[in-house]
């Protein structure tokens, strides 16, 4: 059987729930991010009307619903 004195058992338990915490904001951080490039990707607004939509076809030109004009993706970068 282990036995640890009781100072090295609360640094053991208060590494591992830093440990956990650290991950589960790591994977958070990934997931918002990659929401985020999704919802760049997908979102457009019309160069001719103005008009914000949304389109997830993988054209590289979609067409506006509004007024039909064909729209170039761009790619935003971060600030």
């Amino acid at each position: 059987m282990l036995e640890l004195p009781l100072g090295q058992l609360f640094i053991l338990y208060l590494t591992l729930v830093l440990g956990l915490l650290f991950a589960v904001w790591l994977g958070g951080d990934w997931m918002r991010k990659r929401r985020e490039r999704t919802n760049r990707r997908n979102h457009l607004v019309c160069n001719i009307c103005g008009l914000p939509y949304e389109d997830t076809t993988r054209e590289k030109l979609p067409a506006c619903p509004s007024c039909g004009a064909r729209n170039e993706r761009v790619s935003l970068r971060d600030i």
